[in-house]
């Protein structure tokens, strides 16, 4: 059975910007909903697992610089991470924060449709469910689809 909800904003996508929307968003006092397809958070890092997949920025300036005790409480063991590093990362972020309570894991967005007389999106999820919000943000990245 579908339900309707309402929140001031929906984030599709749970990786580094979406997670970092969410946080800005919660500190304005904004309700959020986040729609993940994983299974897990972190975005490209979370979906891409190859053998030898890592960052070619150095770590310190791929982290998250919005909280002081978050930088001084995560230690990277390299300048250009691993895969499995930018994953734990990210998922430290999220416990740290508490991020996971707003996002819906496994959950892909069939449509958006934005409705001009009452300013308002409404998003269908794949299992039905609309939910209805004065903002979307698209938080999909570019590296969302495989380029092969």
């Amino acid at each position: 059975m579908s339900q309707t909800n309402h929140y001031d904003a929906i984030i599709i996508g749970a990786g580094m910007s979406g997670m970092y929307q969410l946080h800005r968003l919660r500190e304005l006092g904004l309700s959020v909903r986040v729609f993940e397809a994983g299974t897990g958070v972190g975005g490209t890092w979370y979906w891409n697992r190859y053998p030898g997949a890592r960052c070619d920025v150095p770590s310190l300036e791929y982290s998250f610089g919005f909280s002081p005790e978050l930088e001084q409480e995560w230690e990277w063991s390299e300048v250009f991470p691993s895969q499995p590093e930018l994953e734990a990362y990210l998922n430290h972020v999220a416990d740290r924060f508490d991020l996971r309570r707003d996002i819906r894991l496994n959950t892909r967005v069939a449509a958006a449709t934005f409705d001009e007389t009452t300013d308002t999106w409404t998003v269908r999820t794949d299992d039905g469910d609309e939910i209805e919000a004065r903002w979307c943000v698209m938080a999909t990245g570019c590296l969302s689809k495989p380029l092969v």
